[in-house]
């Protein structure tokens, strides 16, 4: 298929889940017709409740399958680090990665890519993987994205990417916050990517005291986990020295 018949027919199948989602409405507005408050409100309450967990839940599977942790018999946490490239933090963490010989996978926003290309060279030069964050990572709105929206921040991050670095194309997409709906996964997947969530995180996006983050994470921490980190924050660069470090020491004690 082309491009552009992969592109309609996801948003065809988006189309779809969309009226799926709204059948509901139309039963409670033919039981508030028929007089049956009682089983209306009832019905209202489940599909809000569904979609709600379904879409703020980060490891919630209800609307597609992802990728929650490393396969079986891995030998060390997967370190993750969303919303680069940064031009002084991005350099910064290369260096802590380098110093204690831990591989990431940076999930970037694409027009943060776009401004600073030479961050992304880096990084795939130093022995790391880029991944997708959507093209403008629109936070607190990602999770009520329609199916045409969807597809134009998912895609036009991938070809961003792609274009800098051709030999290196994203296999991996993680949503803003982690907030998915039902068009999420299903555009990701039409665009041949895997989706990958985490097992560990620090809360490092919100919180500024370090021994706060780093407890949190090390509670979560597993052999097969994917920790989640973040740039662009206040802590971040000391973050990702404490973080590369429980790592490093883990890894020579397995």
């Amino acid at each position: 298929m082309t491009p552009e018949e992969i592109r309609a027919l996801c948003l065809r199948r988006g189309r779809r889940r969309l009226a799926l989602v709204l059948l509901p409405a139309l039963v409670c507005a033919l039981l508030v017709a028929a007089g049956r408050w009682p089983w209306a409100v009832l019905l209202f309450c489940i599909t809000l409740t569904t979609i709600t967990i379904g879409t703020l839940v980060p490891r919630c599977a209800l609307f597609g399958g992802f990728i929650k942790r490393q396969p079986p018999g891995s030998k060390q946490p997967l370190l993750t680090i969303d919303d680069g490239p940064h031009p002084e933090h991005t350099p910064a963490i290369l260096d802590i990665l380098d110093r204690h010989g831990i591989t990431a996978v940076f999930f970037l926003i694409g027009n943060r890519a776009e401004a600073h290309p030479h961050l992304v060279h880096e990084i795939l030069r130093r022995g790391h993987e880029v991944a997708n964050h959507t093209q403008t990572h629109p936070a607190t709105t990602f999770w009520a994205l329609r199916p045409r929206r969807m597809w134009d921040e998912i895609a036009r991050c991938q070809e961003t990417l792609a274009r800098i670095a051709p030999e290196h194309p994203p296999r991996y997409f993680r949503p803003p916050a982690g907030h998915h709906n039902m068009f999420c996964v299903l555009t990701a997947r039409a665009l041949g990517l895997t989706t990958m969530m985490w097992t560990a995180r620090g809360f490092d996006g919100t919180l500024t005291d370090t021994t706060t983050i780093l407890r949190r994470i090390q509670r979560k921490l597993t052999q097969d986990g994917i920790v989640l980190i973040h740039e662009g924050t206040p802590v971040c660069v000391e973050v990702a020295e404490k973080v590369a470090a429980m790592l490093s020491q883990r890894c020579a004690q397995a």
